[in-house]
């Protein structure tokens, strides 16, 4: 293992393990779980020099389109910039003290990403949660808009908001349906509205039988990630 590896390694071990998340087999990436969310925490490499970037976000456990539902995605969050603009931490080798130079660099990547993970697990508050994503739909343009109002359907579903998780579906399926018809099609998106539509539909006509769906979904894909090797240390407890 190159040294600036084994330094992001060492310094997210120290800042990170003792916080209760775990490293993703020997990637660079840390997650903490938080049951029907993951937050991932990503020292990102460079193609051009030895160092790192940070990125910092959460994926719901929720189902999504099928080549989505195998990987961990940003739902939310995202390159996380330290300081006055940095943005990416170098292992300058040749330097004398550089070993110290980019620990101490690294250091600062690890805190900020650790304040990120105690930010993030303030949406275990299921009500806090709904207001940030609400907050997020209205901050978003609408012809940027697609998963944001199925992620809040889907949280008030969880939750047990049953009226306002409708109304959120719904206007999801409207900006899938108008994807499909208009300029912007893709074929995954006709895909999943159809799979929406036969699926998805169906089991929302409740708030007892919406919430058992998301609870459904998120334990698949929960049980889908304890199954693989890297994801070994994730709590296995957490049912819904």
């Amino acid at each position: 293992m190159e040294q600036h590896n084994k330094i992001i390694n060492a310094v997210a071990k120290q800042y990170l393990a003792s916080e209760g998340l775990f490293r993703v087999g020997s990637s660079r990436n840390w997650i903490d779980d938080n049951g029907y969310f993951l937050t991932i925490v990503e020292f990102q490499p460079s193609s051009y020099s030895r160092g790192t970037y940070l990125n910092v976000g959460i994926n719901f456990m929720w189902e999504k389109s099928e080549g989505l539902n195998d990987t961990l995605s940003f739902d939310c969050g995202g390159r996380v910039i330290i300081g006055k603009g940095t943005q990416f931490a170098e292992y300058r080798e040749r330097l004398k003290n550089g070993d110290e130079i980019f620990t101490a660099e690294v250091e600062k990547f690890a805190a900020a990403a650790l304040e990120k993970v105690k930010e993030y697990r303030r949406l275990c508050d299921l009500d806090n949660a709904e207001k940030q994503l609400l907050v997020k739909t209205r901050q978003t343009q609408k012809d940027c808009m697609f998963w944001e109002m199925y992620d809040l359907a889907m949280l008030c579903f969880f939750k047990g908001d049953f009226n306002r998780g409708k109304n959120c579906f719904n206007s999801f399926l409207d900006t899938a349906k108008n994807s499909v018809l208009g300029n912007t099609y893709c074929e995954w998106i006709e895909e999943f509205y159809n799979y929406c539509i036969s699926e998805i539909v169906p089991q929302i006509d409740s708030a007892d039988t919406a919430q058992k769906m998301v609870f459904e979904m998120i334990n698949r894909r929960r049980k889908y990630f304890n199954n693989k090797s890297s994801y070994k240390k994730m709590r296995k407890d957490i049912i819904f």
